[in-house]
């Protein structure tokens, strides 16, 4: 039989496997029990090894000290329940997620406002809160391109299920990356919410910042964060983590003072992630673009 249809054929069932059946039957179930579940497949080396292999490879040499066996265990984990999380959110209510967040900070007052986040943790879980708090809320995003969806049917299928729950779930839906810096500043204006997420190779014709992360120096996009100091908008920053052990989340919220400029609010974005990396660098869903963004890194 021809090696290429065994393999689409491997990746066809990895998908249904790992984007439907089992982060489905997990939000099914009551979630200690699915929390259980995803940690038991988790430890299947098997799982996303197309995604953990080279997660690893670039994350390695910034991670000293790292077990690799228990570093992709957990980065497995995250991207379970990630998946989980698109269903979780259209099947639980308020106070089931208030049960099951740990939050630390304070929301800005709803209004014309930048939220900046991150590749990090488990952040799908936002989008009802904001809606809960009477945020008026957009996503800034890169536009899908070839495979960035996946290589499978299912894969673009979940993609698209996945931009039609955001949208149910309260956001005002997508606004894309090139060329949207009229749209992004007129929803500010509007007084709407844009969340952005900057922590991304910066493209060439981007406007970029190089701060310190982990062991060296990396390029950030600064694009939203200029929106957001010129409009002027308040602006704020929020990690959504995952507890390995029990499943619960920890939402960290950090409000920025007024009037910064765009380069101390990149240097406090930059600092967040930081402080997240060194508490749980296997939770950072991006390791594999790590190095298009790391320009020097510490010897």
């Amino acid at each position: 039989m021809d090696q290429s249809i065994l393999g689409r054929g491997d990746r066809f069932a990895a998908d249904a496997l790992g984007l439907y059946l089992l982060p489905g039957l997990a939000a099914l179930l009551p979630w200690s029990l699915g929390f259980a579940l995803l940690k038991r497949c988790a430890r299947n080396a098997r799982l996303y090894r197309e995604a953990a292999e080279p997660a690893w490879a670039a994350a390695r040499g910034h991670c000293p000290g790292s077990d690799e066996k228990l570093w992709k265990y957990r980065f497995r984990l995250l991207r379970l329940v990630d998946h989980a999380d698109v269903y979780l959110t259209l099947l639980r209510g308020k106070r089931w997620r208030a049960r099951h967040i740990v939050a630390s900070g304070s929301w800005p007052e709803p209004g014309a406002c930048v939220l900046l986040t991150y590749h990090w943790g488990t952040g799908n879980w936002i989008w009802p809160l904001l809606r809960e708090r009477g945020f008026e809320a957009w996503f800034l995003a890169r536009r899908p391109q070839g495979r960035s969806l996946g290589l499978t049917r299912l894969s673009h299928w979940f993609g698209r299920f996945r931009g039609w729950a955001l949208r149910r779930l309260g956001s005002r839906g997508a606004l894309f990356t090139g060329g949207s810096s009229g749209e992004v500043t007129a929803a500010l204006r509007d007084g709407h919410c844009v969340v952005g997420m900057l922590d991304l190779p910066a493209q060439p014709q981007q406007n970029a910042a190089l701060l310190s992360l982990l062991d060296g120096q990396v390029r950030f996009p600064l694009g939203l964060a200029r929106l957001g100091a010129e409009a002027p908008a308040q602006i704020a920053l929020f990690s959504f983590g995952l507890d390995f052990q029990s499943g619960q989340r920890d939402l960290r919220i950090e409000a920025l003072p007024e009037n910064l400029t765009e380069a101390q609010v990149m240097e406090r974005y930059a600092a967040h992630l930081d402080e997240r990396l060194h508490a749980a660098p296997e939770a950072w869903q991006i390791w594999r673009e790590a190095p298009a963004m790391f320009v020097t890194k510490a010897e």
